[in-house]
This record gives structure tokens, C-alpha cells and sequence, in this order.
């Protein structure tokens, strides 16, 4: 019987295609490498096995959506499997419960500079600060930050510089406006951010951070930042959802709407206007 690491290599291309394929392709391996699950006969595998993969991602700083996407991935290799006629059925194995109100808002500006504190005292992890600031002040998906290299970035007429993404969630590509603290950022990772990248030691990193800073919620995760974007441009500079949907690369205006929140403060001021 094959095992997992052979047959998602042999399947992969029909499986995913894209960026999705090289983000499926990480979550494999990330399940590969747990444990003896890569050599492992696909047909061997039980409910209990995936639960103790997601409890190990679960005790490293992932969140219950990040671990939802690491089924999604398990769930099509061996809905594959099962096509195949390799295995009879997939392992009936438990998702994680997400409440669909309870992630956080934003973050607070204090919070983001406490945030970039944090990691310039943990100099092993300095390169986090850097993925922070370009998270928080442009939007971009931390996949699509790791897809940046040197001739992403470009100058346009008017002296503006941009970073373009080839490719994108939605399938299209993207020119995404950086400004000065984000060109330092891209700059201090040799405008390759990929290079520094450790998913192991970010997530180390990232639970004793929001352990100390954030209360240990696990609702704060490195996605809240692209919500922090949308809220920021709609709330301080006061950009309408079609301008903040073309920044973060969105097709539909009500999704760009879930990422946009209400600060206190700005509606405060708005009833101090009556």
C-alpha cells in the first residue's frame, strides 16, 4: 500500500494548482513530518491520528481556523485516496469549532507598536517585526507577503513605489502601494521576506508574544492585521469600501465590508457632529 508522502506527490497537480498548490503542498508536509504519518499507509490512518496533529498545531500557536485548513488539505488528499480506490472510506475526523463573531476586531495602534517592541527585544526573531509592519500597513495575506522577491517592487511615474503580486487568493494579480516604513521593512528582509521565513519558529515565537501582550487570546492571529488595514483606511483616513477592496484584492464589496470595523472613537466622534 502507498503511503501519504508518496501519494500526495503523485497526486498533488491533480489536486491543487497556483499558490494553492505550494501552500497545500507546506501543509502536507507539515502533516508528513509529524510523528511517522509520511511513511504511514494512506488506508492506516484514524480519527485519533488527525487529532493528535491538529492538538500538536493547536499547542504550538495555531488558531482553530489555521487548523481548519490543515483538514480542508487532509480532507481533499484522502477524498482523493478514497476516488482512487486506495482506501473504502476518509477518516471521520472532528474540525475545530470557530465562533463566527469572536475573532478580534483590530489591532490597536498601541498594541501594534507594543508588537514590533516585543520582537526587536527578541533579536532571533527581529525578522518578525518586519512581516508585522508590512501586515498591518498594506493588507497583503501572509502568503502573498512570502511570494515577494526583489522584482516585485517597482517605482511607478509619479515617484509612488508598489509591490506586485503575480498571483493572488482570486486568481489576479495585484499592485499594492507601500509606503516608507513598509519599503524599510521589505528593505531590512532583503526584499525577498521568503528567505527569513520559518513557520516553526513563528509560531513559537508568536504564542509566548500574544501570551504576554494579548492576553493570551488565540483569536489574535497574524490575519487580524489585514483586518487592522481595512479598519484603519476606513476609519482614520476615511477611504470607502471600493478603494479598501482594491487594496486588499477583494472581487466582492461585501466581503471587503466584514473587514472593515467600527472604532469607538470614530463613532464617537460621528455622534459628536449632531
Amino acid at each position: 500500500m502507498i503511503d501519504f508522502q508518496t501519494f500526495v506527490s503523485q497526486e498533488a497537480h491533480r489536486l491543487w494548482d497556483g499558490d494553492h498548490l505550494k501552500r497545500s503542498l507546506a501543509k502536507a508536509a507539515m502533516f508528513s513530518n509529524f510523528k511517522d504519518f509520511g511513511t504511514r499507509p494512506i488506508d492506516s490512518f484514524k480519527p485519533h491520528h488527525i487529532h493528535s496533529f491538529f492538538d500538536m498545531l493547536g499547542e504550538s500557536g495555531r488558531s482553530n481556523n489555521t487548523i481548519n485548513h490543515y483538514a480542508a488539505c487532509l480532507t481533499k488528499v484522502f477524498t482523493q485516496a478514497m476516488e482512487a480506490e486506495l482506501i473504502t472510506h476518509t477518516p471521520k475526523f472532528t474540525w475545530k469549532k470557530i465562533k463566527g463573531s469572536m475573532r478580534p476586531l483590530y489591532y490597536t495602534a498601541e498594541q501594534l507598536l507594543a508588537m514590533e517592541a516585543y520582537f526587536d527585544e527578541h533579536s532571533k526573531h527581529w525578522w518578525m517585526r518586519h512581516f508585522i509592519i508590512i501586515g498591518a500597513e498594506t493588507g497583503m495575506r501572509l502568503g502573498e507577503i512570502l511570494t515577494l522577491v526583489p522584482s516585485s517592487i517597482s517605482s511607478g511615474d509619479s515617484g509612488g513605489i508598489w509591490a506586485h503580486l503575480e498571483t493572488t487568493k482570486n486568481g489576479a494579480e495585484r499592485y499594492v502601494p507601500i509606503n516608507k516604513r513598509v519599503r524599510g521593512a521589505l528593505h531590512e528582509l532583503n526584499d525577498h521576506p521568503a528567505i527569513h521565513w520559518n513557520e516553526h519558529a513563528f509560531y513559537r515565537a508568536w504564542g509566548p508574544m500574544r501570551s504576554r501582550l494579548l492576553h493570551n487570546d488565540n483569536r489574535y492571529v497574524f490575519h487580524t492585521l489585514r483586518h487592522t488595514c481595512a479598519t484603519r483606511l476606513a476609519n482614520d483616513f476615511k477611504a470607502n469600501s471600493a478603494i479598501i477592496g482594491m487594496m486588499l484584492g477583494h472581487k466582492c464589496e461585501a466581503t471587503t465590508r466584514k473587514y472593515i470595523k467600527s472604532k469607538p472613537e470614530a463613532l464617537q466622534a460621528l455622534v459628536a457632529q449632531f
